[in-house]
């Protein structure tokens, strides 16, 4: 469909959410697919121009750091496409960060992407784990860049609840 939306409209008036892509085990679409990313709030290309984001980013990344173990927390549709991202960022020499992908138990175990994770889903599945000097989290969770999750828990209050420092920025979006 959308090769003749192309052909008769001049651009591409249809497109699939990234993880639809993961979800079907096939690889997301050439950047160029996606035009200029008009439904990116949506999540179509979400995941295309994150993974170009990382490449452009980690060539600033430092050889070496102080010892530091982080959780990256993310939902289980990103997991294989963010494979390449946690092999980077182990290269380097005394960081140590672990993937924990997510569904959502608030919302229903078919929930798997990272935008929709609660507090609450990330407190059931971290609490009473090591979780090293800290948890990373993408502010896609949170509402409007707030400190709140869509289930309305405070990211301060999760962090005292798991013991550990949050980190969030708009840098770790998916």
């Amino acid at each position: 469909m959308q090769a003749e939306f192309r052909s008769h409209l001049g651009a591409t008036v249809v497109w699939l959410a990234d993880e639809w892509f993961l979800i079907g085990g096939v690889g997301l679409p050439p950047e160029s697919d996606y035009e200029d990313y008009p439904q990116i709030g949506n999540g179509v290309g979400s995941i295309r121009q994150f993974l170009k984001q990382f490449d452009t980013a980690a060539k600033q990344l430092p050889a070496r750091v102080e010892p530091k173990r982080l959780t990256w927390v993310l939902g289980n549709a990103v997991e294989l496409a963010f494979q390449p991202i946690m092999a980077r960022l182990n290269q380097v020499e005394g960081l140590s960060v672990e993937m924990v992908a997510l569904n959502s138990r608030y919302w229903g175990q078919t929930i798997t992407v990272t935008g929709l994770l609660t507090g609450q889903d990330i407190l059931e599945a971290l609490g009473g784990k090591d979780l090293g000097d800290g948890v990373l989290l993408p502010s896609l969770m949170l509402k409007n860049d707030d400190t709140v999750f869509l289930d309305d828990m405070r990211v301060e209050d999760l962090e005292q609840s798991l013991g550990v420092p949050i980190l969030w920025s708009r840098a770790l979006r998916d």
